[in-house]
């Protein structure tokens, strides 16, 4: 997963803020990675660590997950972004969130934010395990009111 948007040309800095909340049966929170914590389930679920202005050019968060390093009790994944310094999406130059498949480079689902909702929390997408093994993607794009990933964990589980 990768996040980027540009610096605030003026006034407070945009902090937005990549996570993956990992869900096991029946829903249950097994853990969230963020810039608060940096990997979960094994190293399985990586994060870059924290930007907090949007400088530099490409990506400015990333989150890495492999697939296959689950554990078995993982069994869906939802992907976030939150506005942690409050503003809403629509008032950030070139806020965007893509996942891309690490092996081939190819970007699988692309959002770009500033023309969303005026909203400071958004489902990006969610992972679910099939009874077969396989990992189904499905791009959501559900906004919340919501500046941390703490308050994404109940509206993300209820969107499985």
């Amino acid at each position: 997963m990768g996040l980027g948007w540009e610096p605030a040309f003026r006034g407070k800095d945009i902090d937005l803020d990549a996570s993956v909340i990992a869900y096991g049966p029946d829903r249950r929170h097994l853990d969230s990675c963020y810039f608060g914590k940096l990997s979960i389930l094994d190293g399985a679920v990586k994060h870059s660590g924290d930007n907090l202005t949007g400088e530099g050019a490409g990506d400015d968060e990333a989150i890495v997950v492999d697939l296959g390093r689950l554990p078995a009790e993982a069994t869906g994944l939802v992907f976030t972004v939150n506005s942690f310094s409050g503003q809403k999406f629509t008032e950030v130059a070139k806020a965007y969130c893509r996942l891309l498949d690490a092996e081939t480079d190819e970007e699988l689902v692309r959002f770009d934010l500033t023309n969303a909702e005026p909203q400071t929390g958004v489902m990006m997408a969610k992972l679910i395990r099939q009874f077969s093994g396989e990992w189904e993607m499905t791009a959501m794009g559900d906004f919340v009111k919501s500046r941390t990933v703490r308050g994404m964990v109940k509206p993300a589980a209820q969107a499985l």
